[in-house]
């Protein structure tokens, strides 16, 4: 089974390097005349966003592979404890800047959407994007619940530790950390689906969709 948890780690890695190499290719090959870009703040969050999203669920299947021998090896038990920290630090990640980028789309409103799209095809969009936000805020919160459930603690890299208000209680531990995977599953399905959309959108229908969101898209 170490093959399948390896593969699965690398499977979200992938993804993103599928999007970026491919985005990249098309934002050279065919500048969007007239395009109006997202800000540079609100590029920083997506991509930093997306890295941490899909480097944090990459790295959970990768430390399977040690928790499955951490009862028998005291080195394997040490690894999967630092994969877990490093895990948990980029899961708090996502939940801060889920927070600023709420903060900042107060501040600076989003760009229009491409003319091209339909009402329905609006909707669609914006429901997927409010989805998506809601599964990065409570992804991080199942998991910081279970960490406390199970007696842990949560530090974000070494720097801080976040307040503990739920005793230890292992019925709690296991529903909390069902929740997380779940969650952390149906955001996985949303971002290869939101990855297959803005692919669509740039090579099919041509329009400048994903070309807002690129750092490198050249104006036309």
């Amino acid at each position: 089974m170490e093959w399948l948890r390896a593969s699965l780690a690398a499977l979200p890695l992938l993804i993103v390097g599928a999007w970026l190499a491919a985005g990249l290719g098309g934002a050279r090959l065919s500048p969007r005349p007239g395009l109006v870009r997202w800000s540079v703040p609100s590029r920083l969050f997506h991509w930093v966003m997306a890295f941490a999203v899909l480097g944090t669920t990459a790295l959970m299947y990768y430390s399977q592979i040690y928790e499955a021998r951490a009862l028998e090896d005291a080195a394997a038990r040490a690894r999967y404890s630092e994969l877990l920290k490093i895990h948990k630090s980029l899961g708090l990640v996502v939940l801060f800047l889920v927070g600023l980028r709420f903060a900042w789309n107060r501040y600076r409103r989003r760009p229009a959407l491409p003319a091209v799209l339909g009402p329905g095809q609006r909707r669609v969009a914006l429901a997927n994007h409010y989805l998506l936000y809601g599964l990065m805020l409570a992804i991080p919160v199942f998991g910081w619940f279970a960490s406390m459930a199970y007696g842990g603690r949560t530090h974000f890299f070494g720097l801080f530790e976040l307040p503990v208000f739920i005793g230890k209680n292992q019925d709690a531990a296991v529903l909390y950390r069902d929740w997380h995977i779940w969650l952390g599953w149906l955001l996985f399905v949303l971002v290869a689906l939101h990855l297959a959309a803005a692919l669509w959108h740039h090579f099919v229908k041509r329009d400048a969709t994903l070309a807002q969101m690129l750092p490198w898209s050249r104006r036309g």
